[in-house]
């Protein structure tokens, strides 16, 4: 953890005000010229390394797992199969809606979407930080989201702009068993992340 904060804090510079206000890019083209005349952008997901509150999400996980094995012999895996079904199920899905839907919004022509082949750039969605939410008497945390965004010349890897999008909140916890499965709250982190890169790029190509 001592090594992600100066990270966080190397990129919270990059895109200040990023959630309430433009995308404001620092490292790479800020006006992301490159993707002018296109009409499709590949996105990849990445959650490699990630943090789940403060705990690396293979101690977090086994917590649960066993968390839940206690209470029923062989809940752990389900538990685990939903944390990770969530991602392309939930969380990827809700990102490609509402980044496409801003850049129709923007009357831009590209359309967004994973595994898009033959598209010239790449958004790679990188979480950094996933809070799942806690609601509890001596603790209460919304959930939220770290989420680092580069635009990728796609074969090669060229990081073409590059920053991270800070505390994008889900929808709040509201009972224990809610607990289970965070999909619904954590889902509207990448949403509101979806929004906001859709809602810059749709500006800087207007």
């Amino acid at each position: 953890m001592k090594t992600l904060k100066p990270i966080l804090l190397f990129f919270s510079l990059v895109f200040v005000g990023l959630i309430a206000t433009a995308q404001e890019i620092k490292q790479g083209d800020k006006t992301l010229s490159f993707l002018k005349e296109q009409t499709k952008i590949n996105i990849t997901y990445l959650y490699d390394g990630m943090m789940v509150g403060k705990m690396e999400e293979d101690d977090y996980k086994k917590e649960k797992i066993d968390y839940y094995n206690h209470k029923k012999p062989g809940k752990g895996k389900t538990w685990e199969d939903k944390w990770i079904s969530n991602r392309a199920n939930v969380y990827e899905p809700k990102f490609e809606d509402l980044i496409n839907r801003m850049l129709k919004k923007g009357k831009t022509n590209l359309v967004a979407a994973k595994g898009t082949k033959d598209a010239k750039y790449t958004i790679q969605v990188k979480t950094i930080v996933m809070e799942p939410g806690v609601n509890a008497v001596a603790m209460q945390l919304v959930p939220y989201c770290n989420i680092e965004i580069s635009y990728l010349e796609t074969a090669t890897g060229k990081i073409m702009a590059k920053g991270l999008l800070i505390d994008m909140e889900g929808v709040e916890v509201n009972d224990d068993e809610y607990d289970f499965d965070p999909s619904g709250r954590v889902g509207e982190c990448y949403a509101k992340a979806g929004k906001t890169v859709g809602n810059a790029i749709s500006k800087a190509l207007d």
